[in-house]
């Protein structure tokens, strides 16, 4: 065939067309309440539908006061496509045409984020969680993706409710799902419905997809083409890059993992260990889990900061218009020295500790205050002890009026003068979120492995100390506790309840949230090794004063090992024969404590809550 007939057919064979796309769900009350209507092939926003206030309300688009459901402007835009209809086995000119459309051709590469996640409020007929934080895993993928090229659309199902596919999703997308523990389920079913719709390739990561990626892969009908097995932007940069010239299937790229047989993840000792050494013997880009994200890509904005002022604008000198972000400014957790996790954590790269170079520092910050944000909460897993990351703050100017960071109570109690440090970058409001798990010595000395000096545990003094240090600085604290740890008894659950009224007391208003919650028994955490080490569950329940049979060792837990997600099975059964109460039992003081804390006068309630 000559190359002008080519170039004729591959002319015929182009369909242009002018396209409506997506509105900006962002500028609207309240995005779940937006629905597609079919006949009219339009989307309506019926969120101020028969509400007798809607008089007073404007419509954000125009200005105009309304009542009725109000269409929402949509825009136009021009998308060239193949016309598939002259693809057929009886036109071998399209056939032999279409040999020359590679994929790099296309106009338009679109990546389609989403933040999955299964515990919605079904129960109050409303999904969404009324959450106040945005997704920054989506957030750094979607930047990544988009600096590749690629039209980036996300949806996070904690701000905006369950994801609308058929509205989201065309043909040759590639969809991304961010799956958590209670969001896996959910996940598989959605890369099912996504592949229905078109999708070329559905991908995965976050924390439990890392921990069960063999599993993911295995899954028979193949729903979830590639997962990544780790934190690394530079496997997301390449993935992005290599996949417009390469089918899935023959991609290598070390943190992508597109078949069963990889390397199993795990926070267990032995295998932090030898992730380590590689680390060492390899060498390592401090600035491969980094990026200056691009806040914009981010469509829930209006909806987490109304949520967020609702909340804890009374919290702030300017409740009305405070704009709260989350950022990562390091990575890892400095107790775990590169080997050591507590034992219920499942954070992916936790003993991988990284601070990123200045260059990135600085124009992470620089767009922090382009942005507007005067509330961050940097999301390093133990920033309070990271000397150098305050340090390096304080002398590239970094202020906000307020944030939040995570802390220890050991680190808190011997480094006392890290308080001040902090509040310099946080002129108006510091918080600081710590894991206290227990009010009980025995159980932080044996049923919580929780420090990495001085043997285990860190200590009821030291959790003390740690509140008292704080309630002389001025600054705030958010900690939580846990219902079920192993020995757990309800003398033990006593003593947490007797801390949180004694941490009540003598913080008053700079305390903010007491989170409780029962023992989860993850994949991936340390304590996860029950599921494979028949002699660490024999030494689990001699702590609770029990024992254990191999036979019920492989009925209760072994022959779980490669499902999913851990069912609730599982969770009664670590109670039985770890501790001395049961999940009903633990439920009944978490609820306990909520009472306790909603009669606290300047108190916050916990992640998810409707605001007033």
């Amino acid at each position: 065939m000559k190359y002008s007939q080519v170039i004729l057919m591959m002319i015929l064979l182009i369909k242009p067309e002018f396209v409506e796309s997506l509105p900006d769900f962002s500028k609207w009350p309240d995005p779940s309440k937006i629905k597609y209507d079919a006949s009219e092939r339009a989307y309506y926003d019926h969120s101020l539908e028969g509400e007798n206030w809607a008089i007073s309300s404007v419509n954000p688009e125009t200005g105009k006061r309304y009542s009725e459901p109000t269409k929402v402007p949509m825009k136009k835009k021009l998308v060239v496509s193949i016309r598939q209809d002259l693809f057929n086995q009886k036109n071998s000119y399209a056939v032999m045409a279409g040999v020359y459309m590679t994929q790099s051709q296309r106009t338009t590469r679109r990546l389609v984020l989403i933040n999955v996640e299964q515990m919605l409020n079904e129960q109050t007929g409303d999904s969404r969680q009324y959450r106040v934080w945005p997704h920054l895993g989506l957030i750094f993928v979607g930047t990544v993706a988009n600096e590749e090229g690629y039209e980036v659309v996300m949806w996070d199902e904690y701000a905006a409710g369950f994801t609308p596919l058929e509205q989201l999703i065309r043909p040759g997308d590639i969809v991304g799902l961010s799956l958590v523990i209670t969001g896996m389920d959910r996940g598989v079913t959605l890369a099912r419905k996504a592949k229905e719709l078109g999708a070329q390739y559905v991908i995965a990561g976050n924390d439990s997809t890392i921990f069960r990626a063999n599993q993911v892969m295995a899954l028979q009908d193949r729903p979830i083409d590639a997962v990544f097995t780790g934190n690394s932007l530079t496997a997301v940069r390449r993935f992005f890059r290599e996949i417009g010239e390469s089918n899935i299937n023959q991609l290598q790229i070390p943190g992508v993992q597109i078949a069963t047989g990889g390397e199993v993840r795990s926070n267990e000792r032995g295998r932090l260990i030898t992730e380590l050494k590689t680390r060492k013997s390899e060498g390592s880009d401090n600035d491969d889990v980094f990026v200056v994200p691009k806040l914009n890509l981010y469509p829930h904005w209006d909806v987490l900061w109304a949520n967020y002022r609702a909340t804890f604008g009374h919290k702030h000198s300017n409740p009305d218009t405070v704009k709260n972000v989350l950022a990562l400014f390091a990575q890892g957790c400095t107790r775990t020295r590169g080997s050591d996790v507590c034992s219920y954590c499942t954070i992916a790269g936790v003993a991988d500790v990284r601070v990123p170079s200045i260059e990135m520092m600085t124009r992470s910050i620089e767009a922090y205050n382009a942005f507007g944000a005067d509330m961050v909460f940097n999301t390093t897993d133990s920033a309070y002890e990271m000397h150098k990351v305050v340090k390096t703050l304080q002398e590239l100017g970094a202020s906000w009026k307020a944030m939040t960071i995570y802390g220890r109570a050991q680190g808190i109690a011997r480094n006392p003068h890290l308080l001040d440090e902090w509040q310099k970058v946080a002129t108006e409001r510091l918080l600081i979120n710590v894991g206290m798990d227990s009010g009980s010595d025995d159980m932080l000395l044996k049923g919580v492995v929780k420090s990495s000096v001085e043997g285990c545990g860190s200590r009821l003094e030291e959790n003390r100390e740690a509140v008292r240090c704080i309630q002389k600085s001025g600054a705030h604290l958010h900690y939580s506790l846990i219902f079920g740890s192993p020995g757990e008894s309800k003398e033990t659950c006593e003593k947490s309840i007797g801390f949180l009224e004694w941490t009540i007391e003598t913080l008053g208003h700079q305390l903010d949230i007491c989170e409780t919650d029962i023992y989860w028994l993850n994949f991936g955490s340390p304590v996860s090794r029950v599921f494979h080490d028949y002699g660490y569950a024999q030494q689990l329940a001699g702590l609770a004063g029990k024992s254990i049979t191999k036979e019920e060792w492989q009925r209760d837990f072994v022959r779980y090992a490669e499902v999913l997600v851990v069912p609730t099975t599982v969770e009664e059964s670590w109670y039985h024969h770890f501790t001395k109460i049961d999940l009903n039992t633990a439920q009944t003081y978490n609820q306990r404590a909520a009472r306790i804390m909603a009669q606290h006068t300047g108190s916050i309630r916990g992640r998810a809550f409707r605001p007033v």
